[in-house]
């Protein structure tokens, strides 16, 4: 059973160094855990990033992308907006999103990302195969 509280506590961590928000959500938007400053509501950036990330995922799909390979396809978005920049990654079934100021480094947004989907990864894939279990 994934704890929310928990997951909270992983994203918390890597708020540090220009990071506003880090969320995880489903592909639709929906917030599973999220770690944010009091600024902008952890919905709304969850929503953009959800939407964002689905019209660009229809657009690449391929026979590839298809097939499972791995090197084809969507695998992270980065969205330079007026108020910072914004990275989107899949991991497992869910989608993480981190929010930064303009002034963080692209690759310090792509390494926390990743170091956070390590972590995540394996816990995430379990709760997605019980989900197809169960229905």
């Amino acid at each position: 059973m994934l704890k929310p509280k928990v997951i909270s506590q992983v994203l918390q961590q890597s708020a540090d160094n220009g990071l506003k928000a880090s969320l995880l959500m489903t592909n639709e938007g929906s917030l599973l855990a999220y770690a944010a400053d009091n600024g902008r509501s952890p919905k709304t950036y969850a929503a953009i990033a959800a939407n964002v990330w689905s019209s660009y995922k229809q657009h690449c799909a391929s026979d590839s992308f298809l097939r499972g390979d791995p090197t084809a396809g969507l695998r992270f978005l980065i969205l330079d907006c007026e108020e910072g920049i914004v990275f989107v990654t899949a991991i497992s079934s869910m989608l993480l999103c981190l929010v930064g100021d303009s002034t963080v480094e692209l690759g310090i947004l792509r390494a926390k990302a990743e170091a956070i989907a390590r972590h995540l990864e394996e816990p995430l894939s379990r709760a997605a195969s019980y989900q197809s279990y169960a229905m």
